[in-house]
């Protein structure tokens, strides 16, 4: 066996929880989970909305679900955001229902 099936093979059985881990990640592809919030509310409202696909709307709900986000702070960014392209716009809205759900608490 060659070093590269070697190196395959480790990387290939070294498993997190069902999934591989990966020792590389470009940064790129790395997101904080307020990153992720965001751009699953944008994913969702061209599920939902424009392609009106209800399998890939379950998904994306599915991944909120599993990231244990607030399902209601991204319907709150779904429905009172004016603008879900504009990135700031959704911090603001979203920084206005985290203040008062947390004194809501």
């Amino acid at each position: 066996m060659t070093s590269l099936v070697k190196k395959a093979i480790e990387f290939l059985t070294k498993r997190k929880g069902g999934l591989i881990e990966l020792s590389y990640q470009p940064k790129v592809f790395k997101e904080t989970k307020e990153e992720k919030v965001y751009s699953l509310t944008r994913e969702l409202i061209n599920a939902q909305f424009q392609l009106c696909d209800e399998e890939l709307t379950n998904r994306l709900w599915e991944e909120v679900a599993n990231l244990n986000i607030d399902p209601e702070r991204i319907i709150n960014l779904m429905y009172k955001c004016d603008s879900n392209d504009d990135f700031a716009a959704m911090v603001d809205k979203d920084s206005q229902y985290l203040v008062s759900s947390f004194k809501m608490k």
